[in-house]
């Protein structure tokens, strides 16, 4: 795999260009806590629609009918509606997050061994968006992360490393159990990613500071 690109340093380089007491704050947490409350939602709602699957079924064997009860049929089917639709706002607020996580990376550390060229955060977030690729991408994008936060802790030490095995994990059981198991490893995830980046601004801005 070829090297990336030499990265171009401009002195119009928007980052560069920025004040340096309110560029270097933390991943903001609003996101995960939408993404919390969205899948907090996704597990009642599954709960709701195998219970009332399961009552119905249960009500029509004792009364002998053989046909479910339609109340109960349709609170497990609102249930099931409930979880396909917050599916893709989960999914929604996944990549606003990995967007946030890779803008908060300085430009000189947005890229991957995985990948030939630098990245921007549109990029990252956008190329989840394509069927089958999005299998491999989330382990570049995620894992990439991870990396890159490791290699920001040579500068900005934290008192934990990134979770990028975590971060493999939550990967794989995306593949296997997206529901509910990858969502909550992707919560972990994101909190241990924000907690990192809460304890680097802390240290990066009185640096960035003197550097101007």
């Amino acid at each position: 795999m070829q090297p990336a690109q030499p990265f171009p340093a401009s002195p119009q380089d928007p980052y560069r260009a920025r004040s340096p007491q309110g560029a270097f704050g933390p991943i903001a947490s609003t996101t995960r806590v939408v993404y919390t409350v969205v899948v907090a939602i996704m597990m009642l709602g599954f709960v709701t629609a195998v219970g009332g699957w399961t009552a119905a079924l249960i009500a029509a064997d004792r009364s002998g009918t053989n046909e479910p009860d339609g109340t109960l049929f349709g609170v497990g089917l609102a249930g099931l509606f409930t979880v396909v639709f917050l599916l893709y706002v989960q999914i929604g607020a996944g990549l606003v997050w990995i967007y946030n996580a890779w803008n908060w990376l300085p430009w000189d550390q947005r890229y991957t061994r995985h990948w030939r060229n630098w990245l921007t955060p549109s990029q990252v977030a956008l190329m989840m968006l394509i069927p089958y690729f999005h299998y491999y991408w989330m382990f570049v994008a995620n894992c990439g992360l991870c990396d890159a936060l490791d290699r920001l802790r040579v500068s900005y030490p934290t008192s934990r490393p990134a979770p990028k095995s975590l971060a493999i994990a939550a990967c794989a059981c995306q593949l296997i159990v997206p529901f509910p198991v990858a969502a909550i490893l992707w919560l972990i995830f994101m909190k241990r990613c924000e907690e990192m980046t809460r304890e680097m601004s802390a240290a990066m801005a009185p640096r960035m500071a003197q550097s101007f």
